[in-house]
């Protein structure tokens, strides 16, 4: 009979408790698709690792790893368990790969656990059966773009990445733009890269959803709890949906809308998201912090349109939104944003309030150009399915 393959996987930020944004969705999605991946295959075993029970995964797969403080839970509490019960394959689909199996990255045979080592003696044993690392980069703004970043946690990032490069069996981006950022800043060889763009799960196109209803209940997003037929009555308002944070622009944004609002004094930016830097109150702008799911679904039903000017992006996913959503976007032409969009976007200059303020007036107000982008935006949702990113992630790990 053929073993098991058993591949763990850090499920830490899926657990319950925390605020979900753009990482945590991923790993949510992810997780709950691979598990649904699984199942189909007698010959694999997942293992999640996590620090507090997550409702929503079979519990026989949990590990669940309890730690009394707030932190280091990563590189003490997983790390000594990937030590003493090491998995075949280790997957970190957003947080990070323990600095210690990062170093070491070997398992110890199980003889081998019970020896002492002596003085002037090698425990050779102990150098096999290697645990395969994988791991999931977003991005690498921090390297692209080292400013927006203090030296100490620049200094760590980089760090983690060289060692992750050097050690992972492969290197999973979201985007062919990742790739190239990675290839033009670091020595990492090309065929250790795989590219899988992210997947997405629909609520207003629900004929796009292949999974069933089961699979998609274990997603902690309560969109999936709001009653559909409830129509949002539509606001004078433009949305951003992310951190507000340095890399997303968001100073550009206010000062294009300060220009765009001179002509409209009747429309609103809304900013929703949890806020990462110090910003000035505005009358005409509104921060709302975290929204839920269901708020979430509320201002996308209000809103005229989406705008999302970010300087650096990993993958892009309010995009995604906006488009399940039925609402134009208008976002950065930078290479990372050109992929995700493809034609069913209007692109501008992120340094550059005033073309940022011009091409607002004209997803605003273009009625041909807002219902064409709507209509290619739609088409092009169908690229993006979780299902399928599962199982491309799933066979490049087994292969």
């Amino acid at each position: 009979m053929k073993n098991k393959i058993t591949i763990g996987i850090d499920a830490s930020r899926s657990i319950d408790m925390l605020q979900k944004t753009g990482v945590e969705v991923v790993s949510d999605n992810l997780v709950s698709s691979i598990q649904n991946q699984s199942v189909k295959d007698n010959n694999l075993n997942i293992i999640y690792y996590t620090p507090k029970k997550i409702s929503w995964l079979p519990k026989e797969n949990q590990r669940i790893l309890n730690w009394p403080f707030k932190y280091l839970w990563t590189q003490i509490r997983l790390a000594w368990e990937l030590l003493i019960h090491p998995p075949d394959k280790f997957f970190v689909p957003v947080h990070k790969i323990p600095f210690l199996i990062l170093l070491l990255s070997f398992r110890l045979k199980p003889e081998s656990r019970m020896q002492r080592k002596t003085p002037g003696s090698r425990i050779k044993s102990g150098m096999t059966n290697k645990i395969e690392l994988y791991i999931l980069i977003h991005d690498i703004a921090f390297i692209k773009t080292p400013k927006l970043y203090p030296r100490a946690r620049r200094w760590y990032l980089n760090y983690d990445l060289k060692r992750c490069l050097k050690k992972c069996t492969k290197i999973f981006v979201p985007t062919q733009a990742v790739k190239n950022d990675l290839l033009k800043h670091t020595t990492v060889k090309e065929n250790k890269i795989i590219v899988i763009h992210h997947g997405y799960r629909p609520f207003c196109h629900s004929e796009l959803v292949s999974e069933s209803p089961e699979i998609l209940n274990q997603v902690q997003d309560d969109r999936f709890r709001v009653n559909k037929s409830k129509t949002g009555v539509k606001k004078k308002q433009i949305l951003y949906i992310g951190r507000l944070e340095k890399k997303k622009n968001i100073r550009n944004l206010i000062k294009a809308f300060e220009i765009f609002y001179s002509n409209h004094k009747d429309y609103e930016l809304i900013l929703a998201g949890p806020i990462q830097m110090k910003l000035e109150k505005i009358p005409h702008v509104k921060y709302t912090g975290y929204v839920t799911g269901e708020q979430k679904h509320n201002l996308l039903q209000e809103s005229n349109c989406l705008v999302l000017v970010s300087h650096e992006e990993g993958f892009g996913f309010p995009i995604l939104e906006a488009w399940d959503y039925n609402l134009p976007v208008l976002t950065s032409n930078i290479p990372v944003l050109r992929e995700v969009g493809g034609n069913a976007c209007l692109y501008t200059d992120p340094d550059s309030p005033e073309n940022i303020a011009q091409k607002l007036e004209t997803l605003t107000f273009d009625e041909h150009t807002r219902a064409k982008l709507k209509e290619w935006g739609s088409e092009r949702l169908k690229n993006f399915s979780w299902p399928t990113a599962a199982q491309k992630y799933l066979q490049e790990i087994l292969q």
